[in-house]
């Protein structure tokens, strides 16, 4: 066997589709680093089923698609197609050539094939499993893989020998078998936990059962007394309620009377609000109709004096125009006087202003000279002024500084005395925080003690709704359990009833008749139909009666010879018919017969006696022919072994489907009855269900939640209000402190204080001195100015009056420029407003005439409204006079109908009471007749039940609560207890039978698994034997004789299969610690050692080297190579290689080369036709 061909297209480098052909021998593939040599090895590795993409050299599967260049875009889809000639059966097929395809599309989509058919990836695992072939065997080995076996961090090496041994079958079976173990101890432990609550649940109905006796015996006595309470009471509330009635039939009838004359009142009184409102309506237009009129007058009267005001305004106007006029005439003509006036004396003050000005440039210059000296002596006096108020400055410095050192010593005592009396309050605050501190963690204790009775609460409330929330599921279980139950009853009836209900089990003859002819006859049945009996004689009464049971009855004989003519026509065979009129009224039967055990129509009693009147019901064949000798009679076992009148004996094995026919209708009955007793059980159930689930939904968590988050709000606030206390204390003891370090200070500073005042005594003097001096001086300076400032005075007083009357006159001049400027602008103005006075005048005049005109309008339209008001104020007082009269009316009316109110309100009041009392004493009965028909589904009437003579209805509640107590006291009982008891008896016998069914499926599995550890071991050990020696062959091969070597198996390994393999090499006299300490070459050499004696043991078909002879010099090369020569005769060696000797044993030789960057191409050459020529 060996691969013939490799098929690439889109895998890695290998864009455009590649056929790779093999031969037998040694194929060498070559080229340079980067080529992509080692892409066709995991092409190879990834077709055989690898999974893993880093042994693929890539970080995720879809990296092994060719991913594009810059010149060719990446392609969807890689796949790898490996052909096999299986021309020595190694691979478990009935194909000579095997091919196996792999794709792989850009989607993650994936596909597997084996000779082009779709499969599974288990297929070509499976297909290569054990031998030697898989994408993890020992058939392909790269360079990086001779470290792995070496160094054995994922137990590769122990694989290898797996491989070899051929035991990866066993330990893949094993595993499976591990995991069905797993899954039936899983089971195991499922059933078991089952198996608890069945157990529990069986005991719980156990002690049910026996509280339901005692339950039942005070539920009667309590029923009795119950319904004779209630009876006696409600005869007594019923003689109570008779005279009550008739009282309020009585009250009814008053109450009619009474409203009925309320009613009439009501009627007259709204027709006298109907007259009312129409006179009001009448009084209410003509009191419109004044209004409008007085509106008019007034409106009229108004407009009148408006109009007067008017014309009094115009003729104001007019006057103070005319006034106007007359003023600014004289205006004008004083304005023209006083213009010519201004003209003349502005020509005589041009001399007078040119003296006035040299007068004011000599008064400025002297008055410039005396105010320099002065404003000199000023600026020494100032000076003087400055260094008195900074001596006085520094002597007021001096005493403040002395007043303070004295204040503070004379306040120091003082300062002392409030500290004392601080620190004496700070102690009693911190007295007081701390009394209160300790009630507030007496607060705290009973806060916390509060807070755990919550959380305790919230933990029985949590935990309550737990049991109610398991009792549901209990429930919702026995509900399924039971509906399971009913559903298999019910399925069983119908079943049972489709058999009674078909003819297929009749003889076709038979079963024609009944088909196509029941409904022409009055009486067409089989004998099974006719006749039945229970489950017991069921099989016992249908091997008795035998053919019999297929008899067709009719009522005559004419309707038997009809029935076989028509049988005849119709070519359906033959029947036996049984003609009642031809049978005598009635047969002997003996006293044990099986007759007794029949049932059947009066009207067939007959024919049950004539089939059955002489046979006779036995235990066994042996009592029944020791009873039977020679009287003629039939005997039968419940078994249904017949023995007839002629001692004959009917045997054999009983039918699976005996008696059904004959037992149908007693097994439905039952089936029926069972099914009506599991819905009760079902309804039972889900009320109780709901019971709990309304007790579920009553625990209100979150309510018990906020009240905790409220408890522990408070614990918290608590706690705050202590650490409050705390830092208030810590703050005034800390102020304590800091008070007595102000007091230790103040003694300190007071003694330095007092030095301080002696030394400012002398600094005093000295200033006081010197303030004494400068004041002279200024006194000096001061009396000098003043002389400068009487001559500044004069100087300055001249230059006053000399700027003075140069002003003036320069004022008088613009004034009179003014003046004429102004009288021109007058005399225009005055001319303009006489001219507009006048025209005002006129239009005024014009106005007045009109509003004139308009007044005598007015005054006769005045006198007409007038004579209209007088005869509506008339009118008005008419039907003023006609309301009132009315209103009068109405009053008496309501007065009446107030009195018959009042007897209604007291009437309605009576009634009401009356009725109260009516219907309590309804609801007292409602309430007692809905007690009797809720608790005992009877009507009130119905009841018979009387107190005994000798108890009182006052004992009789003191006995019904005194049971109701022991009920309570008992509890819920389960009715069916005793029936649901014995059916979980039977549930916990099966799921005990179920346990030991599966502890021995568990012991089965356990055996397997020893039987395969046992064969696998044995294999694995012979096989191990076996590479070892060849290990030992093939290493003194490759190294010296004389070279140790060996391999070692962990014989203290807790699983033997599991078991590490050490690997023992000491080249060249070298005794390395570990194998990792050999050089390169010494490693390759080793795990090429072990290779090939694995080879000699299970050769592989194919052998894939991937540059596994880099690391080896010249020497070893040689020996490498001709190993690899040796081995070629059984196994196939594909080698990618860079050496020049490992090429030259070649026989095949293939370049792949990189044209294109990215793209791999491939050239073959076969050598030893190149040698040949």
């Amino acid at each position: 066997m060996y691969i013939s061909e490799l098929e690439l297209q889109g895998f890695k480098s290998f864009a455009y589709k590649t056929n790779v052909s093999f031969d037998k021998g040694i194929t060498a593939i070559v080229g340079p680093n980067g080529c992509g040599k080692s892409n066709i090895v995991d092409a190879m590795r990834w077709v055989l089923g690898e999974q893993r993409p880093t042994l693929l050299r890539s970080s995720s599967m879809s990296n092994v698609i060719f991913n594009g260049t810059a010149k060719k875009n990446a392609l969807g889809m890689a796949e790898v197609y490996l052909t096999f000639i299986n021309n020595k059966g190694l691979l478990p097929t009935e194909y000579n050539e095997v091919t196996i395809g792999r794709r792989l599309y850009r989607s993650g989509e994936s596909e597997y094939l084996i000779n082009g058919t779709t499969c599974r990836l288990k297929d070509i695992t499976d297909l290569f499993m054990d031998t030697g072939m898989s994408s993890d065997a020992y058939s392909v080995i790269e360079l990086k893989m001779v470290e792995e076996i070496l160094n054995d961090k994922n137990n590769d090496r122990r694989r290898l020998f797996e491989e070899a041994a051929g035991v990866t079958r066993y330990k893949e079976k094993r595993k499976k078998t591990f995991r069905k173990l797993d899954e039936t101890q899983a089971d195991l432990q499922r059933v078991e936990d089952i198996l608890v609550e069945v157990r529990k649940k069986t005991n719980s109905l156990e002690k049910q059962a026996e509280k339901a006796q005692k339950a039942k015996k005070y539920k009667k006595e309590l029923e009795h007394l119950d319904k004779a309470l209630n009876k006696h009471e409600y005869s007594k509330i019923k003689e109570e309620l008779e005279p009550l009635e008739e009282r309020i039939d009585n009250a009814d009838k008053e109450k009619k009377e009474i409203i009925a004359k309320a009613e009439k009142l009501e009627e007259e009184a709204e027709e006298a609000r109907k007259a009312l409102n129409e006179k009001e309506k009448q009084q209410s237009e003509a009191q419109r109709r004044v209004s409008q009129l007085n509106s008019k007058i007034r409106d009229t009267e108004t407009t009148l004096e408006i109009t007067q005001e008017k014309i009094s305004n115009e003729e104001n106007v007019i006057e103070q125009y005319t006034n106007d006029i007359e003023q600014s005439e004289k205006d004008l003509e004083d304005l023209r006087e006083a213009f010519e006036s201004s003209k003349k004396k502005l020509a005589t003050f041009d001399d007078d202003l040119e003296k006035a000005e040299t007068n004011l440039t000599e008064s400025k210059e002297r008055y410039s000279e005396i105010q320099q000296q002065y404003n000199k002596e000023q600026e020494e006096l100032n000076q003087l002024e400055k260094d008195f108020s900074q001596a006085n400055q520094d002597l007021n410095d001096l005493q403040t500084k002395r007043i303070k050192i004295e204040s503070r010593l004379e306040n120091t005592e003082g300062d002392l005395v409030r500290i004392r009396e601080e620190i004496e309050d700070l102690e009693d605050e911190i007295t007081n925080f701390r009394g209160e501190k300790k009630l507030a963690k007496e607060k705290l204790e009973q806060a916390i003690k509060a807070r755990d009775q919550q959380q305790e609460k919230l933990q029985s409330a949590r935990e309550q709704r737990e049991d109610l929330s398991e009792k549901k599921n209990t429930l919702k279980d026995q509900i399924r359990s039971h509906q399971s139950k009913l559903d298999s009853v019910q399925s069983e009836i119908e079943l049972l009833q489709d058999i009674a209900n078909s003819n297929e089990a009749f003889p076709s003859s038979v079963q024609f008749l009944l088909e196509n002819y029941g409904g022409q006859f009055n009486q067409l049945d089989v004998v099974s139909n006719l006749l039945s009996t229970d489950e017991k004689h069921a099989v016992a009464l249908e091997a008795v009666l035998a053919d019999a049971l297929n008899y067709v009855v009719v009522d005559t004989l004419d309707d038997a010879r009809k029935a076989a003519t028509l049988l005849k026509e119709n070519d359906k065979g033959r029947a036996t018919f049984i003609p009642l009129d031809q049978l005598s009224d009635s047969y002997q039967t003996v006293s044990d017969s099986l007759a007794n055990q029949v049932k059947t129509e009066s009207k067939f009693s007959a024919l049950k006696e004539l089939l059955l009147g002489n046979v006779r019901v036995f235990d066994s064949v042996e009592n029944a022919y020791s009873s039977l000798k020679d009287n003629g009679q039939t005997g039968v076992t419940l078994d249904g072994e017949v023995i007839t009148n002629t001692q004959f004996l009917k045997s054999g094995s009983k039918s699976k489907n005996a008696g059904i026919r004959v037992g149908l209708k007693d097994k439905i009955d039952k089936l029926e009855d069972k099914a009506g007793s599991i819905s009760s059980k079902i309804q039972s159930s889900e009320e109780e269900l709901e019971e709990v689930q309304q007790q579920y939904e009553a625990i209100d968590l979150n309510e018990l939640e906020q009240e905790l988050k409220e408890k522990e709000q408070q614990v918290r606030k608590i706690e705050n209000n202590i650490n409050s206390f705390e830092h208030k204390i810590e703050i005034y003891q800390k102020n304590i402190g800091e008070l007595e370090n102000r007091r230790e200070s103040l003694i300190d500073n007071e003694d330095s204080s007092q030095q301080q005042l002696d030394d400012l005594q002398p600094k005093q003097k000295a200033l006081q001195q010197k303030l004494k001096d400068l004041h002279e001086q200024q006194e000096e300076k001061k009396e000098t100015l003043q002389e400068l400032d009487e001559e500044r005075s004069i100087a300055q007083s001249r230059y006053n009056d000399a700027q003075l009357k140069h002003q003036d006159l320069k004022n008088k001049v613009e004034n009179h420029e003014r003046d004429i400027k102004r009288a021109q602008e007058g005399i225009k103005n005055l001319k303009k407003r006489l001219k507009i006075r006048s025209e005002k005048t006129e239009e005024a005049k014009e106005r007045i005439t009109k509003y004139r005109s308009t007044i005598d309008q007015l005054e006769d339209e005045l006198s007409t409204l007038k004579e209209k008001k007088q005869e509506a104020d008339k009118q008005l007082e008419q039907a003023e006079e006609a309301s009132g009269k009315q209103r009068g009316r109405i009053n008496e009316i309501e007065k009446d109908l107030k009195e018959v109110r009042r007897r209604k309100e007291v009437n309605m009041e009576l009634v009401h009471h009356l009725a109260m009392s009516k219907e309590k004493y309804e609801m007292q009965i409602e309430n007692l007749s809905d007690h009797i028909w809720e608790t005992y589904g009877v009507l009130m009437d119905q009841i018979d039940k009387e107190l005994p003579e000798d108890t009182e209805p006052d004992e009789a509640k003191e006995r019904i609560s005194w049971l109701r107590q022991r009920l309570n006291k008992i509890g819920e009982v389960n009715p069916l207890a005793i029936e649901e008891y014995e059916e979980e008896k039977e549930r916990l016998d099966f799921y005990e039978e179920q346990v030991g069914d599966l502890h021995q499926a568990a012991e089965e599995l356990q055996e397997t698994i020893n039987e395969i550890n046992k064969t696998a071991v044995e294999r694995f050990n012979k096989t191990f034997e076996k590479i070892r020696v060849n290990f030992q062959k093939v290493f003194h091969t490759l190294f010296n004789e004389d070279d140790y070597c060996d391999l070692v198996i962990d014989e203290e390994a807790e699983d033997p299969l599991d078991a590490s393999i050490e690997i023992k090499a000491n080249p060249k006299g070298k005794r390395p610690s570990t194998i990792n300490q050999l050089s390169g070459g010494e490693k390759t050499l080793t795990a090429i050692a072990l290779l090939f004696a694995i080879y000699l043991v299970k050769p592989s078909p194919f052998c894939v080297l991937d540059e596994v002879d880099a690391p080896l010099d010249d020497a070893n090369i040689e020996r490498f190579a001709d190993m690899i020569r040796n081995f070629s005769e059984e196994t196939q060696f594909i080698i990618i290689t860079h050496n020049k000797k490992t090429m030259s044993k070649a026989e095949m030789m293939y370049g792949v080369t990189m044209p294109e960057t990215g793209i791999s191409r491939l050239v073959g050459v076969k050598l030893d036709e190149v040698a040949e020529v």
